[in-house]
């Protein structure tokens, strides 16, 4: 339903419903992911199509987490809170297995961009454009870096001895986070919605503002899900 246009104190609820479908788009995704890597179903995860949409969908989720750091009062709390979530993530994938082991995911990327986003968003805009391009740029350098050891996992530099069933380093992923801080200052000025109406509560939304809890319970539940179908179908 739609109703009246939001005043400056409410949440901005284009950034939740966005978040909230890039969140339903990655369940999907990892639902892929468990059907081919834990259940062998040929989906050819990783690889045309659904790749292309994993990029997509992870490109344009940080960039709404370095658009949200123009509504956030605390973003180096809030970054700790997805770091050590992320920490988490890294101690039960690592328990679960060396298939399952993620060292440095999204999360790790996002909690560390938080962390860091005062510093960043006392940078000029142009400069701030400038040095998203050249870490975007990065992408064409680093994987084509030999090194001798992982010490330098997080930024991009690893061998072929290095696993991450989820890896997002810093290069060349952190270039979305700092384009949208960027475009939160042309977009989002006046800190209020863009739109003369807003939508109300809806479960796209809540999904959107409680993205990190969805993040962290969401793969239990699909293989919870997944094996009890699997059993039904045998």
């Amino acid at each position: 339903m739609i109703k009246g246009k939001n005043t400056s104190s409410e949440r901005i609820w284009e950034i939740d419903v966005l978040r909230g479908i890039l969140v339903i788009i990655m369940v999907i995704l990892h639902i892929l992911y468990d059907l081919e890597f834990v259940y062998n179903f040929p989906i050819g995860y990783g690889t045309g199509f659904i790749d292309k949409i994993r990029i997509l969908d992870a490109t344009l989720f940080i960039m709404v987490s370095g658009i949200s750091t123009k509504f956030s009062k605390n973003s180096f709390r809030r970054g700790l809170v997805v770091f050590f979530a992320a920490l988490f993530i890294s101690l039960v994938t690592f328990i679960a297995g060396r298939d399952y082991f993620i060292s440095f995911g999204i999360l790790h990327l996002l909690g560390i961009c938080m962390m860091v986003s005062p510093l960043l968003k006392k940078i000029p805009t142009p400069w701030l454009l400038i040095l998203s391009l050249i870490i975007a740029g990065t992408r064409f350098i680093v994987s084509d870096v030999n090194v001798f050891h992982n010490y330098f996992f997080m930024f991009g530099f690893h061998n072929d001895k290095f696993i991450s069933a989820d890896y997002y380093p810093i290069f060349p992923w952190a270039w979305p986070f700092l384009l949208g801080i960027a475009l939160s200052r042309f977009i989002y000025k006046e800190k209020k919605s863009i739109f003369k109406f807003s939508v109300r509560d809806n479960h796209i939304s809540r999904l959107g503002r409680h993205s990190l809890l969805v993040y962290l319970i969401h793969q239990p539940v699909i293989l919870l899900l997944l094996a009890i179908i699997m059993r039904l179908l045998v």
